[in-house]
């Protein structure tokens, strides 16, 4: 059929636009074995024909950003043993960076004992600037070559702090950057906290999604399911039919009624050199 498939570690040029698609059957398992013809991709509401289709696992670069501010003292053993039960389910192919939302860890490796000891050295954060650090996030993210990821523990609550208010980062800055970099973003909520509207918003614009636990809930379990999700989305490859620099909604649709599919929502066509 002549259909090309996008290598590991394959990330966006000028020419291609790559789209992870998420599919579940309505009880929630993920959908595998579909095939290119079931999905559609519309670019600004237009058809675009499907010129790169994968189904297996893609590799990952993936910011793990915990919240170690004062009030999650108590919950710090918990926290950290979540952070190390989702290092655990990463593949041999895919690279991580842990970091607070003050704090940032050594660089991206695959090396999971020396990720295991960024854990150990986070200190506490003296505040929340949730903007600036998912901001930091996606600079420390733009010179991996595999799907950018990050995964926040966090209540989505914006608090900046005096030290860093000459760095402050507002929502819609960080939502253009998100976008244009196609960044991932999956927020995981403190256990019996509502995340805010803005938090759940960027998320689901980025083709992540946001998840707010109960207190009872197992963050180790949360954190765990969005590992087992990046290694089952199904990669759509396009080509723009412009580049002009603009940002473009994005619209991925299964001939399947009996199953959901949820990517992100807007692409930045960037223009050619």
């Amino acid at each position: 059929m002549g259909l090309a498939v996008l290598p590991q570690g394959f990330r966006s040029t000028v020419d291609l636009v790559p789209v992870y698609a998420t599919v579940t059957t309505k009880t929630g398992t993920f959908a595998t074995g579909l095939a290119k013809e079931d999905f559609t991709v519309l670019d600004n509401g237009v058809p675009q024909p499907i010129v790169s289709f994968a189904e297996a696992a893609q590799s990952i670069s993936v910011f793990l950003m915990l919240d170690t501010s004062g009030r999650m003292a108590e919950a710090r053993p918990r926290l950290f043993a979540a952070a190390r039960e989702f290092l655990s389910h990463l593949k041999p192919d895919d690279r991580a960076m842990v970091g607070s939302l003050v704090y940032q860890g050594p660089p991206f490796t695959s090396d999971k004992n020396r990720l295991g000891t960024s854990l150990d050295l986070l200190p506490s954060d003296p505040g929340s600037p949730l903007w600036l650090a998912l901001d930091r996030a996606v600079t420390a993210l733009a010179a991996e070559t595999s799907r950018r990821v990050i995964i926040v523990y966090t209540d989505g609550r914006n608090e900046d702090l005096g030290q860093f208010r000459a760095l402050r980062v507002s929502e819609a800055t960080l939502r253009e950057r998100l976008e244009a970099a196609g960044t991932m973003l999956y927020a995981i909520g403190f256990e019996g906290r509502s995340l805010t509207t803005n938090i759940r918003a960027l998320a689901r614009r980025s083709g992540g999604r946001a998840t707010e636990l109960g207190r009872t809930d197992d963050l180790g379990r949360a954190l765990a399911g969005v590992a087992d999700e990046l290694h089952h989305q199904y990669l759509l490859g396009f080509t723009p039919a412009v580049f002009d620099g603009k940002p473009h909604k994005l619209e991925v649709r299964l001939a399947r009624p009996d199953m959901l599919v949820r990517a992100r929502e807007l692409y930045v066509a960037r223009q050619k050199p």
